[in-house]
């Protein structure tokens, strides 16, 4: 049996594709889970879609109004993956990324969409999303569409770099693997240089298997069942995790370690990562690797 976090799976919602997308994703995982859903939509976004009709009520009417139809077209994508699924819904008088980091503090998992309106799509395009990512108080996933439960066999991909993150990642990618009767992939991607590339092309060396062995360590015998790959590879970390997320139901990779993957969710890695993507990426700041 899979022992899960019973804190529920916080979702944002601002009326976009992108974001039910994260609904959808976000009421699966806490079906899974057998937890809450709570969706939650800021009052404080700028609603660029607002209909006409609506603002003629006055600004705070109309926002509360769209507030109100943005969480019940949200709640009504979740009942269709999920319909016994114990969900609630709240409507905060709060800036994105603020509510998003408050709903942490109690949350298995902060959801959020790639692209939508408003300053939740701000928070996941651009800067903000690396500050969501190193505050958060539980993981970040980013969902890229919504890849059916049953790709690739529930193939679970996690980068590991020798990090204490990287060794949350792992602890993180492996549950979710186990819970969906999938299988795991630890990936460690080494560093550049033609030594390092002829080397690697001839044979994997003994540091890096030691290295995703020891990320795998005590979860191979808490979950003896569950298929296990162990994988070295060269080249950028985004690029290989980009083309590994073609065929994968999950990617998850820590932040601020040391290697290939320090710095994942800063700069131009970042982009790679966030927008090209083809699965649902889950991200272990540095923090929740942490007591809190």
């Amino acid at each position: 049996m899979v022992t899960v976090d019973s804190r529920p799976v916080v979702v944002g919602a601002d009326g976009s594709e992108a974001a039910l997308d994260a609904v959808t994703w976000a009421a699966r995982e806490a079906a899974l889970r057998h937890v809450t859903l709570r969706i939650v939509h800021a009052f404080a976004w700028p609603m660029l879609n607002v209909p006409t009709v609506l603002w003629q009520e006055g600004q705070e009417a109309a926002m509360h109004a769209h507030a109100e139809l943005v969480l019940a077209e949200a709640e009504k994508v979740a009942r269709s993956v999920a319909p016994a699924l114990d969900i609630s819904t709240e409507v905060v008088t709060e800036m994105a990324l603020p509510l998003l980091l408050t709903a942490s503090r109690h949350a298995a998992y902060v959801v959020v969409g790639t692209s939508g309106v408003g300053a939740l799509a701000d928070a996941v395009a651009g800067s903000p999303t690396v500050e969501l990512v190193a505050k958060s108080h539980a993981p970040v996933v980013v969902v890229r569409g919504t890849p059916s439960p049953d790709r690739a066999e529930g193939l679970v991909v996690v980068g590991v770099d020798g990090s204490p993150q990287s060794a949350t990642a792992v602890e993180v990618g492996t549950k979710e693997a186990a819970l969906r009767g999938g299988r795991l992939m630890v990936v460690h991607v080494g560093r550049h240089g033609p030594a390092a590339r002829l080397r690697r092309m001839l044979a994997r060396t003994p540091a890096d298997l030691t290295l995703t062995d020891r990320a795998l360590t005590g979860w191979r015998r808490e979950y003896p069942d569950l298929p296990v790959e162990e994988r070295v590879a060269t080249g950028h970390p985004a690029g290989v995790l980009v083309d590994l997320s073609d065929r994968a139901s999950l990617v998850v990779v820590g932040t601020r370690g040391r290697g290939g993957f320090t710095g994942m969710l800063l700069g131009s890695t970042s982009q790679a990562l966030l927008h090209h993507a083809r699965c649902p990426v889950i991200v272990v700041a540095h923090r929740q690797g942490e007591a809190q």
